[in-house]
């Protein structure tokens, strides 16, 4: 099987004793891991720091079906997993999947566009019809509100317009006299060399919208991906599939104004004839069971407390995971 270059290598030596032998013998076994990197888009509430823990305890399938896609994470982690030879990325947001569609064609892509500076006004026009402005703008990718305060918003745009467009106004060449940055081609390498002269200063001065940008670059050309817009109760199961939900979670965060009806949804996973595996930290249904815990420090919140992000399962899905994980000598 072809090796990708982010893999990382890990070698487990076990010793058995054989039948009859009075010697143990010592036998090895290859993982292959992929790297821990960003997952999807710039999203409020992504799974990019544990998706490769979750699709690890998945099983594998002919196509992993992501029936609340959200900000792309999973499907994108599964997709460089080789665990699928589909994905399946369903999302009721209207506003996600022509952005991923675009990130994918390169839109985003330094070569093809130079990002110009959203103001808080521009930002407030534009939130509720551009994917690009409402997730890459705002504050802690939630979509709402604006990225920056209106204290330091000139600052970020003097910033922003020396890295991608080689201007430079009185602030910039005020804060730093000696820049050389003009005489580097590549946007991204401009603004990590930027970034190195803020650390040596001890000034702490960010550029979160290109870091942002960059997440999406890094969807380029990808394959085997079918996307869909539209509600999780219309997915109709096909042999092969492997279900998973990361519906919004009970009193945390709302990602609408209307909110989420989980009674409905515990009863669709509860009567589906088709094993359906969904994240969540406590709730109050008790018909289903967890199958795996991992503790994460929660980004939505200013202390960024522990909190435990669970997988729960209904019936069916169960039994494959119980069967799963009784072979697997890694969990």
């Amino acid at each position: 099987m072809e090796r990708i270059k982010d893999e990382v290598v890990a070698i487990f030596k076990f010793q058995k004793k054989p039948k009859g032998s009075p010697c143990k013998a010592t036998t090895y076994r290859v993982f292959y891991f992929m790297k821990t990197k960003n997952y999807g888009l710039p999203y409020m509430g992504s799974k990019s720091k544990i998706a490769e823990h979750i699709i690890n305890i998945l099983p594998s399938g002919e196509r992993f079906v992501d029936l609340f896609g959200g900000g792309f994470a999973m499907s994108h982690c599964a997709l460089l997993s080789n665990k699928f030879n589909e994905v399946f990325y369903n999302e009721i947001n209207p506003l996600l999947v022509p952005l991923i569609k675009d990130a994918i064609a390169g839109k985003y892509s330094y070569e093809n566009f130079k990002p110009p500076f959203i103001s808080r006004q521009e930002f407030h026009e534009r939130k509720d019809l551009d994917g690009y402005v409402k997730y890459c703008w705002s504050f802690g990718n939630n979509g709402i509100t604006y990225m920056f305060n209106p204290e330091i918003e000139k600052q970020k745009r003097s910033l922003h317009n020396a890295i991608v467009f080689n201007e430079f106004d009185e602030f910039f060449k005020s804060l730093f006299p000696d820049f050389k940055g003009w005489q580097i081609n590549d946007i991204k390498e401009r603004r990590l060399y930027l970034k190195t002269m803020l650390r040596k200063q001890a000034k702490r001065i960010d550029l979160q919208q290109l870091e942002q940008l960059e997440r999406l670059q890094q969807l380029e050309q990808l394959e085997r991906l079918q996307l869909n817009t539209g509600s999780y109760s219309g997915y109709k199961y096909k042999n092969g599939d492997v279900v998973y939900c990361d519906p919004p979670y009970e009193n945390t965060a709302k990602y609408t104004s209307k909110g989420f009806d989980h009674k409905e949804f515990y009863n669709w996973v509860y009567n589906a004839d088709f094993p359906v595996w969904f994240s969540s930290y406590e709730i109050s249904d008790r018909r289903f069971v967890v199958v795996n815990e991992k503790k994460k420090k929660s980004l939505l919140n200013v202390a960024r407390k522990t909190i435990t992000e669970k997988i729960y399962t209904n019936k069916k899905a169960f039994e494959i995971s119980k069967n799963l994980h009784s072979k697997k000598f890694l969990f």
